[in-house]
C-alpha cells in the first residue's frame, strides 16, 4: 500500500486529490492540518488520517515525515493571497 502525505488537504485541490487517491486501490492518505484548519472539504472522507503539523517549522515537518513515512508528498498548502506571499515568503 502506498502512503501519500498531502499538505493543504483541507483546501480545494488537496481535498480533491485525497478523494481521488482514496477512490483508487492501495492508497493510505495522510494530511497535515493546523489547529485553525477548516475541515469542511474533507468531512466526508473518513479514511484520511490527519496529522498536526506547522509547515513553517522545520522540526514539525521533519517529525511528521518521520512519523508518517510517506512514499509521496504532495505539497499543496499555500498562501492564496499573492501580495502576502511576496511580502512574507517564509510564511507561505
Amino acid at each position: 500500500m502506498k502512503k501519500a502525505l498531502i499538505t493543504g488537504i483541507t483546501g480545494f485541490v488537496g481535498s480533491h486529490l485525497a478523494e481521488l487517491l482514496l477512490g483508487t486501490d492501495n492508497w493510505e492518505v495522510y494530511g497535515t492540518v493546523r489547529w485553525r484548519s477548516k475541515r469542511e472539504n474533507i468531512e466526508h472522507l473518513s479514511e484520511i488520517k490527519l496529522v498536526e503539523c506547522e509547515l513553517r517549522d522545520s522540526v514539525s515537518v521533519e517529525r511528521t515525515i518521520l512519523q508518517v513515512q510517506p512514499d509521496y508528498i504532495f505539497h499543496l498548502a499555500a498562501q492564496s493571497f499573492v501580495p502576502t506571499s511576496w511580502n512574507a515568503p517564509s510564511d507561505t
